[in-house]
């Protein structure tokens, strides 16, 4: 038996279609997976803010160590 060639016709472009959809949704994947989501830029932002903090507080702790130190030195001598 002969297939009818309008049949055979259909079921290429069926499996064509179809897989051109299975390559598009594995390219939409790949191409999410590449590029970093809101959160996780967010949750970058927050700890490159909160690092800068700390730094800055500690430089501030330091400066106001030195003074007290600086006062307290000053003050015991009469």
């Amino acid at each position: 038996m002969i297939p009818h060639p309008d049949v055979y016709a259909k079921l290429v472009a069926s499996r064509h279609a179809q897989i051109q959809h299975e390559m598009q949704q594995i390219r939409m994947l790949a191409h999410i997976k590449q590029r970093p989501t809101l959160v996780r830029l967010t949750i970058g932002n927050l700890g490159r803010v909160l690092i800068v903090l700390g730094s800055y507080m500690q430089r501030t702790g330091q400066q106001n160590d030195t003074a007290l130190t600086l006062n307290v030195d000053t003050s015991s001598n009469p």
